[in-house]
């Protein structure tokens, strides 16, 4: 689903990722159930073989499926963290124009996201965050929705642009 501007970004990335996130834990789930399912219906044709090589051969399959859905965990990992990063990429191309614009009407020609590790200091008046939100909410087609609930300052603080003057 696409990051709508004008609305909580925070809340609909959180959202996303949490239903993408149930979404793979249930396919773990299931695959897990599919799995003993299979190793059950595997026992029964054991009945003829010796106790100690049908539990090596027990214990072989479960080791087995313990090893596929390790895998699959880690696939399903990986896919949570892609997705997470696509959503992230998608609100960074969103901003991008407007925090451009808004920094352009400034006269300003350097933009950087707010991050407290890189910057030591910002003058206030180089902070364009308000005016950056504002431009997107107007933009969206929930803008009258949104302007009842416009975005927090701290939805997604270290991806809102602040701007320098260019020297």
């Amino acid at each position: 689903d696409p990051v709508v501007p004008g609305v909580d970004v925070h809340a609909q990335i959180v959202e996303s990722i949490a239903q993408r996130q149930t979404s793979l834990s249930q396919q773990l789930v299931d695959l897990a159930k599919s799995y003993t399912e299979q190793i059950e219906e595997k026992k029964k044709t054991l009945t003829e073989a010796p106790a100690e090589q049908a539990d090596v051969t027990v214990a072989s399959w479960q080791k087995q499926a313990n090893a596929n859905l390790n895998k699959v965990k880690q696939q399903a990992e990986a896919d949570l963290k892609k997705h997470q990063a696509q959503l992230i990429t998608q609100f960074r191309e969103q901003i991008k124009p407007v925090a451009r614009r808004v920094a352009q009407k400034r006269g300003l020609s350097v933009i950087v996201t707010r991050n407290d590790n890189v910057l030591y200091d910002v003058a206030p008046g180089a902070d364009i965050t308000d005016e950056v939100i504002a431009d997107l909410i107007a933009a969206s087609p929930a803008a009258s929705a949104a302007a009842a609930k416009p975005l927090q300052a701290a939805a997604a603080p270290a991806e809102v642009p602040a701007a320098t003057q260019q020297r």
